[in-house]
Parts: structure tokens; sequence; C-alpha cells
């Protein structure tokens, strides 16, 4: 079970069930992780060096299903070849942003506030810039822009990240060194 404040090691998988839990990464990353999402942290290493990213940090992430909106820390500003989100339909790469990403039974939809996200599939790439959704329904598809958020740039469209530092019944999760299948209360 998740516990406010507990930790995170990478391998383990986070199920929300039919709550929310925001995970804060050591880089300065926020993540609100959405009900009925599966994630897991592949790989997650960050060395405080002078509050900047170095060569050895990483993030790198699953999206089972469902979804999640995050801010990305330093690894995603400074290092972004070293950030992604894997989907069984594409990658989600970065360039230091604000972006929502929902992966159902219809495919992958991203949704991006601020940055840039580049979504990857079997079948080419597609960069996702302020404002704009894309969608990729399988891995041989290509990623598609389906519109516009239409003035939502806010992220008020889409469920979330905290204003404050924890909001009930949200879980804060600090990811340290990002083995154990987590759930929701």
């Amino acid at each position: 079970m998740v516990v406010r404040g507990g930790e995170f090691d990478a391998g383990e998988t986070i199920d929300t069930a039919d709550g929310r839990v925001q995970l804060r990464f050591l880089d300065g990353a926020s993540m609100s992780l959405q009900p009925a999402t599966r994630f897991r942290i592949e790989d997650f290493h960050f060395a405080v060096q002078d509050g900047k990213a170095s060569g050895d940090d990483r993030g790198i992430f699953s999206l089972i299903k469902g979804g999640f909106r995050t801010i990305t820390g330093l690894i995603g500003k400074e290092r972004r070849e070293q950030y992604r989100v894997d989907t069984a339909v594409a990658t989600i790469g970065i360039r230091g942003t604000d972006y929502y990403a929902h992966l159902g039974e219809a495919g992958l939809s991203v949704s991006t506030f601020g940055g840039l996200v580049e979504v990857c599939s079997g079948a080419g790439c597609l960069q996702v810039g302020p404002g704009e959704v894309a969608i990729v329904s399988t891995h041989d598809s290509r990623p598609l822009l389906q519109g516009r958020l239409d003035g939502a740039l806010d992220g008020s469209a889409v469920p979330g990240l905290p204003s404050s530092p924890v909001l009930s019944p949200e879980v804060v999760v600090p990811v340290v060194a990002p083995t154990r299948t987590m759930s929701s209360p």
C-alpha cells in the first residue's frame, strides 16, 4: 500500500485503482497519476550536483494503462535524451515540459501544455507543441495531431497537479531512487 511520504525504487509498479497518486522526484519533477492507472518506474537516477542534472541521470518509465499529468524536472529539462515514457503503442520523449498522457483501448493520447513532446511509434515520430493533442492508435500507426486544447493551456482540461504540496485523499510519494507493486488506498 502506498503511504504518504513513502519512497519507491526502480522497478516498482504503481496501481492507483480508484484513487490518485502524486509523485515528486528528486530532480524536481511532479507527476499526478489518475484513477485506474498502472505506471512503472523502470529506471530513475538523479545525483544532486550543483543543482544540475549529470550525464548519468535518467528517468525511464512505463505507462501500462491509464493516465498522468507531469511537469518535468531537471532531467527532462537538461538531459532530455535521458527521459522517456514507454507505452504499448508509442514512446514519449520530452523537451522540458508540462504534458498529459492517457493510454486506453483506443490507443495513446498526448496533450502538451508547455514545452515540446515527441511521440514515436513504429511508424514514425511527431512533435507535439503547446496546446496540441496527438493520438497513436497502434504501435504500427503514425502519431497524428488530433486538434488543439482551445484556451486550456493551463491544464484545466485534464486532471492536474496539486497547487499545494498535499491534497487529500491523494497520496504524495517522493521518489528517491525509484521492486514491489503498490496500490493506492
